[in-house]
């Protein structure tokens, strides 16, 4: 081993160090094509909250729907039969969709608000940002 060998290491231990150094100064630079990359690492990483809100989103609103359907069907089904019995099922089915309303109608307003409202958010405060910059 030469004299400058052993003062700064063989040849791989020099190449180590460079490439260290190189390292080091390429993950200071934030580029564009990082950027991306770190979004789509995002996006893989918010895939299982995005199903959950899916989940939620369904579990409460489909029972909402389902006894709207119902209430609807009930009114359907009053037209058709004896009207003493009619204007009792008409009532039955105007209660069950105030019902329906006051105990469902701000949860499902609230899960669905959510759900697509912030990705509305989001494009709003994108748009003003860009608006900004330019």
């Amino acid at each position: 081993m030469s004299f400058w060998g052993r003062i700064f290491g063989s040849q791989s231990v020099i190449k180590q160090a460079a490439d260290g150094i190189y390292n080091g100064v390429d993950k200071a630079i934030y580029t564009d094509q990082e950027k991306a990359q770190g979004f789509l690492d995002l996006l893989k990483a918010y895939e299982p909250f995005k199903l959950a809100q899916r989940l939620l989103a369904l579990v409460v609103s489909i029972p909402y729907v389902l006894v709207w359907l119902l209430s609807a069907g009930m009114l359907v089904v009053a037209g058709f039969v004896d009207p003493a019995y009619g204007k009792q099922l008409e009532e039955a089915a105007r209660t069950l969709g105030e019902l329906n309303n006051d105990t469902l109608g701000m949860p499902v307003a609230l899960v669905l608000g959510f759900y697509f409202g912030g990705g509305a958010v989001e494009g709003v405060v994108d748009r003003f940002k860009n608006r900004e910059t330019k």
